[in-house]
Formats: C-alpha cells, sequence, structure tokens
C-alpha cells in the first residue's frame, strides 16, 4: 500500500511546455528527437539521484505494481486512493473520465500487458517517462430479458474488452522509495468496441 504522498500541483509551466498538455508535449518531442536518446538522457538524469534504477525493472514496476493498482483504483472509482497516487491534472482527467462513464455495470481488470516506453523528458517537476500499456477489461451488467410467458428473467451479460491507456508519470527525485517515488501526471483512455451491449 503506498503510504502518505506528497501533493504537487501538476501544472507544467508554458516555458517547459510551450503551453500544450505533457503528453502532446512529449509526443512533438517524439517527432524531433528519437526515443531511445530521450529516454536515455532522462535515465542518465535519475541515476543522478539513484544509480540502481534500471529502466527493464521499471518497466516490470509499472506493469506488475504502479498501473494495476493505479487502474483497479480507477475501475472501482476509488478516488482517496487514485488521490494518492496523481497528481492533480491526472486525477482531474480521471475524475472527468469516471463522470463521463456511461456504462452502469462492473469493470474488472483482466490482464495488462507489457509497458512500452514511448520516450522520456526533463521537467520542471522532474522526470517524466510516457508509456502505452494495453490491458483487457471485463464489462458486465444485468440485464433483464422477457421469457415467452411475458415475464422477466435476469442474466448477466459480459464482454471483455481491450483498452489501451497512454500514461506520463513523474519521479520526486527527493524520494528514497523506488515505486512510491513515481506519480501519474496525465492519462489517456482509448477503449476498443464503442458499442459494448
Amino acid at each position: 500500500v503506498k503510504s502518505e504522498k506528497f501533493q504537487t500541483e501538476a501544472v507544467v509551466s508554458t516555458q517547459s511546455t510551450g503551453g500544450y498538455r505533457v503528453v502532446d508535449f512529449m509526443t512533438n518531442s517524439m517527432n524531433k528527437m528519437t526515443k531511445a536518446s530521450e529516454v536515455s538522457k532522462t535515465i542518465e538524469e535519475i541515476q543522478k539521484m539513484d544509480p540502481t534504477f534500471d529502466i527493464n525493472a521499471f518497466s516490470a514496476t509499472l506493469r506488475f505494481d504502479i498501473v494495476p493498482y493505479v487502474l483497479e483504483a480507477y475501475l472501482q472509482g476509488n478516488v482517496e486512493i487514485l488521490e494518492n497516487w496523481s497528481q492533480e491534472r491526472a486525477l482531474g482527467q480521471f475524475k472527468h473520465m469516471l463522470a463521463a462513464r456511461e456504462f452502469k455495470g462492473t469493470i474488472k481488470l483482466v490482464d495488462i500487458g507489457e509497458c512500452e516506453i514511448l520516450t522520456g523528458v526533463m521537467l520542471e517537476l522532474g522526470p517524466v517517462f510516457m508509456f502505452n500499456v494495453s490491458t483487457q477489461q471485463l464489462f458486465s451488467k444485468k440485464v433483464t430479458k422477457k421469457v415467452e410467458n411475458g415475464e422477466g428473467t435476469q442474466e448477466v451479460e459480459e464482454q471483455i474488452k481491450q483498452v489501451i491507456y497512454t500514461i506520463a508519470v513523474c519521479r520526486d527525485q527527493s524520494m528514497l522509495d523506488p515505486t512510491a517515488a513515481w506519480t501519474i501526471l496525465e492519462i489517456v483512455e482509448n477503449v476498443t468496441n464503442e458499442n459494448f451491449f
């Protein structure tokens, strides 16, 4: 369970990002510089404070620790956990996605794929990595179906959807815990098969 964390206002200055969202800024950066170069530079900056940092181990931490914990909290609507793991912009995005969710059943996380590091960048807030992760989620809800005598029976309809996330995470260089040091800076959700039921 994550310990009590700092709450840093996730407002990236126009000096750092030119007024774009972090995801937009980093995507634009990818068009100008190679992914490997930007990731390497960001790793070097982190290793100045944490010589043990390894990008492969970090990717595994994202996949098996951070991403499932945060996404399960999101799917369950647990804002308290999201507040503990998110900076201000990401928390607002989570709340917006929850409010906009039209599906009224339950959603469970079934599987999480590998976290593909897209790029990295150093901002005033600290080192930032952006990555894609593909998940499988089980959507289920109770529906009433009429039978021949006119009475209704309740059944559970289920379907697994692929949901892809683009996430930017930022590290607090002052924190020693290599997992708790990371917070969600921005998140974008892309649900496939929109017409589920």
